[in-house]
């Protein structure tokens, strides 16, 4: 990718990588969770667009994905990855940002700024096929199936995607074979699927007071989402207050990609408009 730095360095003395680009107000861009993620394979498009319109665009691999290192705290996931990726913001010199989560991403995201504590400060947040019920029944059982095989992957990008060319993108294949496989990241994926004796499995309710939600929001989803129940980008609108709606149409679960000039047209606007 043109003009993006790939960085690595120590924060608090865990292996940390991130790409930049661009100067001006800063624009953090979070991954989601699936097999082989990480900023290279979920930003590509965004990331040099962002920093030409005058941002500083700056996308980690969360903890346990990508080149930062592979640490799972199993009592707290999400809290150790959000923990992480403030102190490397602070690390970086980022006070006030405005902040995109994709899946995953956007789950951590909203978990923090329905917290009583957040530990990020938000400007203005950008939701990416995240919030509503969490992935389960047959979509969490094929996005759990990932066997190591380039086949295998290829029915990764083909259950994230509408269109099906993607699984032929011979780039984007190898690009997430390559982070997947990459030393401790198969295992720290497949932990997901770890549960101790007896233990009761999380609800698959939305989790999230969206009323505690205190900063301008702009929720993306696509309309043909295989992951997400019909509906659910409405939902997390209404219930944000204030939140803007875009959905854009035939594409999956990542229209940052299928659908990429719209979606940085449409996010730009939010960002850079004066006055929401």
């Amino acid at each position: 990718m043109s003009g993006i730095r790939s960085r690595t360095l120590e924060v608090d003395g865990v292996r940390t990588h991130l790409l930049e680009a661009g100067e001006g107000r800063p624009v953090v861009l979070l991954h989601g969770g699936a097999w082989g993620e990480c900023a290279r394979t979920a930003w590509p498009a965004a990331l040099p667009e962002l920093a030409a319109a005058g941002h500083r665009v700056i996308a980690p691999d969360w903890l346990g994905f990508g080149g930062t290192a592979k640490i799972v705290d199993f009592a707290d996931r999400a809290g150790r990855m959000l923990a992480h990726l403030a102190r490397l913001l602070d690390v970086l010199g980022v006070g006030e940002a405005d902040v995109v989560g994709l899946s995953m991403g956007g789950s951590h995201l909203l978990r923090d700024q329905t917290s009583e504590t957040p530990l990020l400060n938000v400007r203005r947040m950008v939701l990416v096929s995240a919030g509503g019920p969490p992935v389960g029944g047959a979509a969490r059982e094929a996005l759990m199936a990932f066997d190591g095989t380039v086949e295998s992957m290829r029915d990764q990008i083909r259950l994230a995607f509408a269109d099906p060319a993607w699984a032929r993108d011979e780039e984007m294949v190898a690009a997430r074979m390559e982070a997947a496989l990459a030393p401790g990241s198969y295992e720290a994926f497949a932990s997901l699927g770890l549960r101790a004796p007896g233990a009761v499995p999380p609800p698959l309710g939305d989790p999230f007071d969206y009323a505690r939600v205190r900063v301008p929001t702009l929720v993306t989803a696509g309309d043909r989402d295989r992951l997400k129940p019909a509906g659910f980008a409405e939902d997390v609108a209404r219930a944000i207050p204030d939140a803007r709606l875009e959905i854009f149409p035939g594409c999956g679960h990542c229209p940052q990609l299928e659908a990429a000039t719209a979606w940085n047209t449409a996010v730009l606007a939010f960002l850079d408009k004066e006055t929401l």
